[in-house]
């Protein structure tokens, strides 16, 4: 257990300096030193890459996790190396495709973004890389040894385009051969993880595969096809938008888009530590048939969530002004007002929403989660296609809003229906009331005075009032332990 938890530790502190890193790059380095079309264009490579590596990967980094512990000694290499293959051939195929459709590719952007055919190669690249990369990820997952993998994703990756930007400012290279530079990079995550996992954890390819028999590459075939849809799905999900919107409008909207999203996700980030941490114990009460203990977390993580997901909120939605005035480029960038608003709206209902999804994931129902993830993506898709021509990348806002509403519902009645529980309870409504009443005073109190410190004083005084009303009004019990915890803490005084 020690080693999970420093394993966890670690990774979580590696997470959040990774999102400072991003913020840093994509608030500032981007803003100030790229045009719009650029951000777009560059983001955009990524974007597709991401959206196809899980279909390169056919499925084997979740094989690899899954099935990995069922193997010993020279057995696990066997595997992992049947795995590789399997990855091998999967971006083969893929890279054939790509080379094979690159005039059929060319005909969707060569109205409103020409240069990006340039840059299809990249993308092959980055494609081989990163499936690679998450392969070998996953090994690092099976053996405990993930705070070096995440370093690399978290922290190096995004280094690594910072550092691209900032050779652009200072003219070391031109912006064609930055985007160049990002094979590059994911190409040196790839080969630093595998020199790490050679050189430290006796890693070993071998190819002498006849261990992997008939029964073995059927159940791979099977839970394989599964994940790799579902990943696709999430990727899609993920990066269509980007997408669709340079398809219709060109990277410049993209840029636009991209930045205002990135800020708006900070709402749902401490969803994704949170689900790490409650997805393991929702499998054990699963596997003990215990419903009341689930029905209890799903409620309490939905009004936990829900509490730092409405201080979020509000901070931003408030701040927005002098955000844009702070930033550069801001004033470009506020076409996107909207766009944030949208955006965090749809992140605090998903966290509101609390375990749904994880709650079925551990169920022997798990597969209704693909089709409600293949649901969402091709309304989100379908509403992307109706919207952008009409409201341009509000509309896009819209579609991801209504789409991640939809999908909430569903899973809302889903679990209702199938395991008797409900995450909304009483106290939803007395956050609510205090979200309106704090949001208004955010909105009326202003300071006049220099971004930077009209964030931070409007930031503070609305935390500050949020949290006396939450805790005076018992909302979360949750929250109200964890600030006495701190108070009796770090300033000795014991609280009722």
């Amino acid at each position: 257990m020690g080693v999970v938890i420093k394993q966890s530790f670690w990774g979580t502190a590696i997470a959040y300096l990774g999102v400072a890193v991003g913020y840093l790059n994509t608030l500032y380095f981007r803003a100030e030193y790229l045009t719009l079309e650029q951000i777009g264009l560059f983001t955009l490579v990524t974007a597709h890459a991401m959206m196809i590596s899980p279909l390169s990967l056919l499925g084997t980094s979740s094989c690899c996790i899954k099935f990995f512990p069922s193997f010993s000694g020279r057995d696990k290499n066997r595997f992992f190396s049947f795995l590789f293959l399997v990855t091998i051939t999967g971006n083969g195929i893929i890279l054939l495709a790509g080379s094979l459709l690159k005039e059929v590719i060319a005909l969707r952007y060569i109205g409103q973004a020409p240069d990006y055919t340039d840059y299809i190669f990249i993308v092959g690249a980055v494609i081989l890389s990163n499936s690679l990369f998450e392969l070998f990820f996953s090994y690092s997952r099976s053996i405990m040894k993930v705070v070096f993998p995440s370093f690399i994703r978290d922290i190096y990756l995004r280094l690594g385009s910072l550092m691209l930007i900032i050779g652009y400012a200072f003219s070391w290279w031109s912006f064609n051969s930055a985007i160049h530079g990002l094979g590059l990079v994911y190409l040196g995550a790839f080969v630093l993880l595998l020199f790490q996992l050679l050189s430290f954890h006796k890693f070993r390819f071998d190819f002498s595969i006849g261990i992997i028999d008939a029964k073995w590459r059927m159940k791979l075939l099977k839970f394989g096809g599964y994940s790799m849809l579902l990943a696709l799905s999430f990727a899609f999900y993920n990066n269509t938008t980007y997408d669709q919107i340079t398809a219709h409008l060109g990277p410049e909207a993209n840029g636009i888009f991209q930045t205002c999203f990135f800020i708006a996700v900070i709402v749902e980030m401490p969803r994704r530590n949170m689900t790490k941490v409650m997805g393991p114990i929702i499998s054990k009460k699963s596997q003990e048939k215990n419903s009341e203990a689930i029905k209890s977390l799903y409620q309490r993580g939905s009004l936990t969530m829900g509490v730092i997901g409405t201080l979020l909120f509000i901070g931003i939605i408030t701040n927005l002004e002098d955000l844009f005035n702070f930033i550069p480029k801001g004033d470009e960038f506020s076409a996107g007002y909207w766009i944030v608003i949208i955006i965090c709206l749809a992140k605090l209902c998903v966290m509101i929403s609390s375990f749904a999804g994880e709650i079925i994931s551990f169920s022997p129902l798990y597969r209704y989660n693909f089709v409600f993830q293949i649901t969402a993506t091709l309304l989100l898709m379908g509403l992307n296609y109706f919207f952008i021509p009409i409201w341009g990348i509000n509309g896009a806002g819209i579609a991801f809003l209504s789409t991640t509403i939809v999908q909430i519902i569903l899973k809302f009645f889903f679990v209702g229906y199938h395991f008797k529980m409900y995450p909304l309870t009483r106290s939803h409504l007395s956050l609510f009331a205090i979200a309106i009443l704090v949001s208004a005073f955010a909105f009326w109190f202003q300071t006049n005075s220099h971004p930077v410190i009209s964030i931070a004083i409007r930031s503070g005084l609305t935390a500050i009032l949020f949290i006396i009303l939450v805790c005076y009004f018992k909302v979360s019990e949750d929250i109200n332990q964890l600030i006495r915890s701190i108070f009796e803490r770090f300033f000795k005084i014991k609280l009722s």
